[in-house]
């Protein structure tokens, strides 16, 4: 199953009136999260500016959407970015995957491994 990445605007920050306009956005805060399908799952949050661009028609706030808000980010991210993120998340889902070795201690091979205590025998008690 291949990985799906959902891209989710989790809030706006923006000018309550600029240039007559009410509610521009300038600023997305985001989180993607890549599902591989098989219990693996990463995230990213970050944050992407978004100029005001007099060239490209003003959506008034009240009909933006998550879809139109992230084609923004995407857009200014590039296709480079993009996969950028899409490739990060891949590969903390690979170490999820495949968790990388960590040194660990060692004991001594010339120093005998310690022997448990014997138990101690229960001693009844008797009212």
């Amino acid at each position: 199953m291949p990985t799906t990445y959902t891209w989710t605007a989790t809030s706006l920050v923006g000018y309550p009136v600029i240039d007559g306009e009410t509610g521009v956005v300038i600023t997305v805060n985001y989180t993607v999260v890549a599902d591989d399908g098989a219990s693996h799952i990463a995230s990213l949050d970050s944050t992407q500016r978004t100029p005001i661009d007099p060239a490209v028609p003003f959506i008034p706030y009240a009909d933006l959407t998550n879809e139109i808000v992230i084609g923004w980010v995407q857009s200014n991210l590039g296709v480079d970015g993009v996969a950028a993120i899409c490739n990060n998340l891949d590969a903390q889902i690979e170490l999820q995957i495949n968790p990388p070795l960590y040194p660990e201690s060692l004991p001594l091979p010339w120093v005998p491994a310690p022997t448990p205590p014997e138990p101690t025998p229960e001693i009844p008690v008797t009212l």
